[in-house]
């Protein structure tokens, strides 16, 4: 197979793209031998071979079905070598195999993400490349899912170099990639680091298996193999050096060079100190003294770039032929390995760039140093490299070159998300130089807003503004005060941000696209916090066209999350869940790299799965979001994805990791000045230490509210992550729990009349629950029971379940004594809704309940079940179960396309064949006769 073009492998020069047959798998052992610091042994005339890492080997042979595999050491270890080693094993077995090399610009998630299905795609090359032609549009993990499914057979998937790559913003989508991988596809990492905590998990579920640094040291055996054509060395020696070394590949590697040219080995080690990086660089030192002047020359030369090919080295060294000195560097042994499997990238060891890098600038002069960089950043950018040449001319001294590169890409970054790199860029840049090109101060402002660089943010936004002053301009206001608007909302400056994002928008119009769109969408926000549902919902309505037009899934993904929050306030939990999952399936297919928007859909979602008491789904959504929630979302978001996963704990027992993650959301809250998170998190740990009986640790902790965190105020702003608890509910709580239920009650009465003006029924739903229990803690039992008939009106069947269940034994024992005591209250609309609704509760609370029909307890379940079930036709066994739902005859009715006098019809007949009266004896009978669980 030819080499490919530079033009052909700039867009994914980190990423190695083809089918591992036998003959490439051949390859890979050669270029594993080529990589010299890597454990490969030279005779004197420099043929190579490769030291057999079997004990290793054979620990990931035993392991191959395991979805996850980590090679990790320190530098110098042989991760490359073993890697290798294991994708020959692979490829032998009929397997294809994928090689990724991280570097530093594969530490953008979206970059991860596309060199990943590269890889993946590359398991089948015509359709890797007829994708590159057809279809420019950035890959997404749907991308990737697909282009595994497309695997006959097994595969595996090598990403070297990893810890090159991994930051916190990238672990959210690794840890989707893990959990997307089909049977028979491994992924294998090489790493200095344990990528990620969350992967020990794996390991306990032995799901990931893992080589570390004690399993790479050479052992005496492959020492002695290693050495095996070194003349002069004697078994002694050998295992002195083996001492010596530890066992450290790179350190062998070293004491190798020098012995072949005849130098008395023990002279070069410390005596008693054993293998240090001082002395690694020693040694280096000692190998580079002893070349040509002008092989140092070139070596200086080519490590400036972090990968090299023949036609960059010839460009570099000046020769016409830049594969003729890569081959040079080869065979000398001089830590220069392949970066890929078709030969066409190579790259030096870390360890040996490194000591190469510092010598170099020790020698070299300053203005030498600015022109190589400035040479290399030329030929990246004239080779379509723009991306690679931006860090180039920032190093060269050339920062205007610089930004006028990043001009070209940066709304591609933006589009991507990949804002860690524009931070990257932007504090590289000088800030005159950002002002002098508005759009990347604006895109520097956002980058900055969304990764809480506040100060850095702020000053650029008051210097930006100074600017405009002197030079107004209405249309860069209008684009600057946009740009502004991530700040305030990642400040949590919600007041602000509803008046600067009106004031944005009338200088902006639909051909402005998402930026007006998100001026709808900041304006929507405090609306929401308003109790102006409607108002914000038309907004977003007008939002969502433009964002579709443009594919900005951020502002389509926070479109979505604010459309649902004013849902969930109306207490419209399964319209709000149905929007909510659809717009994150949209995201996990388009997104295209980092998925930070997707993480402010799931954190919703994984909340609506909470109250429906659906807490394993719940978790699922928090363990592949919460981290990227974590990072960038903004305040509520992140407030409800915290205090949904200290309730989980709280809720299974955990009072431990509860604490630890509520003690997290306060140093964040205190972190960034997040005065709303510091609430949120007193709050919820003061209802945690109330429901546990412990109430004088409850009133400490309520003392630490402050008075003005209330939310009984009429112009408060609410919002979904505190409107249920902080701060009414958590005093009303410990009012009850220590006797005081008539101050309870004043104060709940009170906020359940403001939640009806502000038509939060989610809201007034749990201060109707609070207000039940503190009744019934007066002892006004039957007001009681009628308040919690009224909070069951306000819920929805099967939807609203731990608004109820939080409150634990007072609220179960309120529950039952309401239910043995139902026929004697008053009669109310949908009785026999409510019923089952109380019946399913209490089955959700482990109670046993639910009345069986007498026809059923008089008559065997052999005699007459099978009688009751034939007698029921299609439609009507169907219809059953949605009975069993706790559905109204309305609900069913627009359910099955019917009138609601056709379905009075269906269960008049329903319930005559099943010799029944009404709902709930269905729901007994149907559960009795296994139609439901």
């Amino acid at each position: 197979m030819r080499p490919r073009t530079v033009e052909e492998t700039a867009a994914e020069p980190a990423v190695a793209i083809e089918p591992v047959t036998r003959r490439t798998a051949k390859l890979a052992v050669r270029v594993a031998a080529a990589d010299s610091l890597e454990a490969s042994r030279s005779d004197s005339t420099g043929s190579r071979s490769l030291v057999l890492r079997q004990a290793a080997l054979d620990r990931l042979k035993a392991h191959h079905q395991a979805p996850l595999a980590l090679v990790q050491g320190p530098a110098g270890f042989g991760k490359t070598t073993l890697l290798r080693q294991y994708s020959d094993y692979r490829a032998a077995r009929g397997d294809q195999i994928a090689w990724m090399r991280m570097d530093a610009q594969s530490a953008d998630p979206a970059q991860f993400l596309r060199l990943l299905c590269d890889a993946a795609d590359g398991f089948d090359e015509r359709v890797r490349q007829r994708k590159a032609r057809l279809d420019p549009r950035p890959p997404t993990i749907q991308d990737f899912n697909r282009a595994l499914g497309r695997l006959r057979g097994g595969g595996l998937i090598v990403v070297d170099n990893f810890e090159q790559a991994f930051t916190a913003d990238l672990e959210g989508v690794f840890m989707q990639v893990v959990r997307v991988l089909p049977e028979g596809v491994q992924l294998c990492i090489g790493s200095r680091v344990l990528p990620s905590d969350r992967l020990v998990s794996l390991r306990m579920r032995e799901q990931m298996v893992v080589i570390d640094e004690s399993e790479l040291r050479f052992g005496i055996n492959e020492c002695s193999e290693f050495f095996r054509e070194v003349p002069g060395l004697t078994p002694a020696d050998i295992a002195d050096i083996h001492r010596r070394t530890d066992g450290w590949p790179a350190a062998l590697q070293c004491f190798r060079l020098c012995i072949r040219r005849g130098r008395e080995h023990r002279s070069l080690a410390y005596a008693g100190k054993g293998m240090t990086q001082d002395l690694i660089s020693y040694l280096a030192t000692d190998v580079f003294e002893h070349l040509s002047p002008e092989l140092q020359a070139t070596l200086f030369a080519l490590c400036v770039p972090e990968k090299l090919n023949g036609e960059l080295v010839g460009f570099v060294a000046g020769t016409g032929d830049g594969q003729a000195v890569l081959d040079e560097i080869e065979r000398a042994g001089l830590f220069l390995g392949h970066a890929d499997l078709e030969g066409s990238w190579y790259r030096f060891h870390n360890l040996f760039r490194q000591f190469l890098l510092t010598r170099m600038r020790q020698e070299t002069a300053p203005a030498e140093l600015r022109r190589r960089q400035r040479q290399i950043a030329d030929w990246y950018a004239g080779h379509g490299c723009r991306e690679e040449a931006i860090q180039h001319c920032i190093d060269a001294g050339d920062p205007e070159q610089a930004a006028e590169l990043l001009e070209t890409v940066i709304d591609r970054l933006i589009a991507q998300e990949r804002l860690g790199l524009i931070e990257r860029y932007a504090d590289e840049l000088p800030p005159e130089m950002l002002l002098r090109h508005p759009n990347l101060a604006n895109a520097a402002i956002i980058a900055y807003g969304f990764r809480r660089a506040f100060d850095k943010a702020n000053r650029l936004i008051d210097a930006r503004a100074r600017q405009l002053q002197a030079q107004p301009d209405a249309r860069a206001q209008a684009v600057h005060d946009y740009a502004r608007l991530f700040v305030l909302a990642a400040e949590d400056r919600i007041e602000e941000l509803g008046h600067s994002a009106e004031q944005a928008w009338r200088h902006l119009s639909e051909l402005d696209g998402s930026q007006l769109a998100i001026t709808y969408n900041a304006r929507g926000v405090w609306l929401v916090g308003r109790s102006q549902f409607e108002e914000a919902r038309t907004l977003l309505l007008k939002a969502r066209p433009l964002l579709d037009r443009e594919g900005s899934l951020f502002g389509q993904a926070y479109q979505e999350a604010i459309y649902a929050m004013s849902l969930l306030a109306e207490g419209r939990i399964t319209d709000a869940m149905r929007g909510l999952s659809a717009a994150l399936r949209h995201t996990e297919q388009e997104a295209s790299g980092s998925v930070t928007a997707g993480s402010v859909l799931a954190v919703y979602l994984a909340d609506g799965y909470y109250e429906q008491n659906k807490l394993a789904d719940a978790q699922v959504l928090l363990n592949d979001y919460g981290q990227l929630a974590e990072q960038q979302a903004i305040v509520d978001p992140l407030a409800t994805m915290l205090l949904t996963s200290a309730r989980i704990a709280y809720e299974r027992g955990d009072r431990a990791q509860a604490e630890d993650v509520l003690e997290r959301a306060l140093y964040l809250g205190y972190q960034h000045d997040f005065a709303r998170l510091v609430t949120y998190a007193k709050a919820e740990r003061t209802r945690q230490a109330t429901l546990s009986g412990d109430l004088d640790l409850a009133e400490r902790r309520l003392r630490e509210l402050s008075p003005a965190d209330h939310d009984a105020d009429d112009d408060a702003l609410l919002f979904h992550a505190g409107e249920t608890e902080a701060r009414s509910v958590t005093v009303a709580r410990y009012l009850v729990h220590v006797g005081r239920s008539g101050e309870a009650r004043s104060m709940l009465q009170a906020q359940i009349r403001r939640a009806k003006a502000q038509r939060r029924r989610r809201r007034e739903l749990k201060l109707t629950v609070m207000l039940a229990l503190a009744q019934n803690a007066e002892g006004r039992h039957n007001c009681a029971r009628r308040s919690l008939l009224e909070a069951l009106e306000l819920g929805a069947p099967r939807e609203f379940v731990r608004s109820f269940l939080d409150e634990g034994p007072m609220l179960i024992q309120l529950l039952k004594e309401t239910h043995r005591g139902f026929d004697q209250l008053p009669k109310l609309g949908h009785q026999d809704v409510l019923l089952a609704y109380l019946n399913y509760l209490l089955a959700e609370a482990g109670e046993v309940v639910g009345a069986v029909p007498e026809v059923l307890q008089a008559s065997g379940d052999a005699a007459i079940a099978p009688q009751l079930f034939e007698s029921l036709t299609d439609k009507e066994r169907n219809l059953l179960r949605y009975v069993s739902l706790g559905l109204s005859n309305k609900d069913l009715a627009e359910r099955l396309s019917v009138s609601t006098n056709t379905v009075k019809w269906h269960l008049r007949n329903i319930f005559e064949k099943l010799q029944i009266s009404n709902r709930v004896q269905a729901i007994a009978v149907a559960r009795h006769l296994g139609l439901i669980e």
